[in-house]
């Protein structure tokens, strides 16, 4: 059998498939991984270009942003702008290429890749929805302006003209919990929280990291009673900030930790600075691993570290920028394992959250225990990718 990966270009867009990647592998699958330039070569599975050489997200966040009123676009229209007008014309006729060439068996489609999607229904392959940030009506919006654009060209696995958004997938890959999806006290907004319109097949999130990354030998090393406690910061690839990132920084060092900044981006180390003795700054770590050291992590609250933390039976304290990192902070604040730090927070927030989460007797870690085992209570990466090669294999070609 023979399984198509495709993602935009980006750490957090690519990573959380690969393990279900590596679980088709070692179900004796073919696997092909299609996405950025900057991945070639660099994951665990054969890659192949399914974009425009050297485009990563990050310049169509930024193109999203650019000439627009107060330099951002409405939220109800951004997605659309993002993944369809702007990303797709970049991505679409290296993954089609792909696709044509490689004839898959199934095609595994990360959720805002919708040039995979299309690439997958022109050949009227099986396709499976991979979600990263959650289902909402933003996305039926998405889909609906994707099929107003290519609709003629897309067909069912059935070889049926695609006739709506249901239509665009078989399944859908959810691994996002239930605690993730579900708005409550909280807030009242839907945009990452309704069902989607498509079979669902539940998915444990599993954390991977590029191996080889550096984890800090500071990190490493025994601790003492004394030793202060150990917290990750990051903002992510996309929406991270030198500025920002400096003053949460120091913020997480007042409140008496070790901080380990990690800005995303190469060559960046000193744009954020090493004036404290306590902040150390990597531009890219092993994720995976650095999570094994630290006692709590403090970030922009993207879908990928919110579950790479629970995987860990982390606590958080979230500092949203944008995307669905205000839904994720606001849904861990009902389950009582983060603390969110909105934009314009007075100065010292993020300090004082800080403070009351690496106290070892916090409710939030405890409750942060607790996601963890619900987390490990969903189906595997192996389980999944069994179920989806019963469904899909192609029969065995007789004598």
């Amino acid at each position: 059998m023979r399984v198509l990966f495709t993602a935009v270009p980006a750490h957090g867009h690519t990573y959380p498939l690969v393990p279900l990647a590596t679980a088709f592998q070692d179900l004796g699958a073919e696997v092909l991984f299609a996405t950025g330039s900057q991945f070639q070569g660099r994951l665990p599975v054969p890659t192949a270009l399914g974009a425009e050489p050297g485009w990563r997200l990050v310049d169509g966040h930024a193109e999203a942003f650019r000439d627009q009123p107060g330099g951002r676009p409405p939220d109800d229209d951004f997605a659309r702008r993002l993944f369809v007008d702007i990303a797709s014309p970049h991505l679409i006729d290296a993954t089609s290429a792909v696709v044509e060439r490689w004839r898959p068996d199934l095609v595994v489609v990360e959720q805002t890749d919708v040039a995979g999607v299309v690439a997958a229904r022109r050949v009227a392959a099986p396709t499976a929805l991979f979600s990263v940030v959650g289902w909402g009506p933003r996305w039926d919006g998405v889909y609906a302006a994707a099929l107003e654009r290519w609709g003629d060209e897309l067909r069912g696995s059935d070889g049926s003209p695609v006739a709506g958004v249901s239509e665009v997938a078989d399944v859908y890959l959810e691994a996002h919990p239930e605690f993730l999806r579900e708005a409550g006290a909280a807030s009242d907004d839907a945009a990452f929280g309704s069902q989607p319109p498509f079979p669902t097949l539940d998915l444990a999130p599993h954390a991977w990291s590029e191996a080889g990354l550096p984890v800090p030998e500071w990190l490493t090393r025994d601790r003492g009673p004394g030793d202060p406690p150990r917290v990750l910061l990051t903002l992510g690839t996309i929406f991270g900030n030198s500025a920002t990132l400096r003053a949460i920084a120091h913020e997480v060092a007042a409140a008496g930790c070790e901080v380990l900044a990690v800005t995303g981006r190469p060559d960046s180390a000193g744009e954020v600075g090493l004036d404290h003795p306590a902040v150390h700054v990597e531009p890219f770590v092993d994720q995976v691993s650095v999570l094994g050291h630290v006692d709590l992590v403090v970030h922009h609250g993207g879908s990928g570290t919110v579950l790479d933390a629970l995987q860990h039976g982390l606590p958080q304290v979230i500092v949203p920028q944008g995307a669905d990192q205000f839904w994720n902070g606001n849904r861990l604040l009902e389950q009582g394992a983060a603390r969110v730090v909105l934009p314009g927070a007075p100065a010292g927030s993020v300090r004082s959250a800080v403070a009351a989460l690496v106290d070892p007797a916090a409710p939030e870690r405890a409750a942060a225990r607790r996601l963890r085992d619900q987390l490990a209570l969903l189906p595997g990466p192996d389980v999944v990718a069994a179920e989806l090669m019963r469904r899909w294999a192609p029969a065995p070609s007789g004598d």
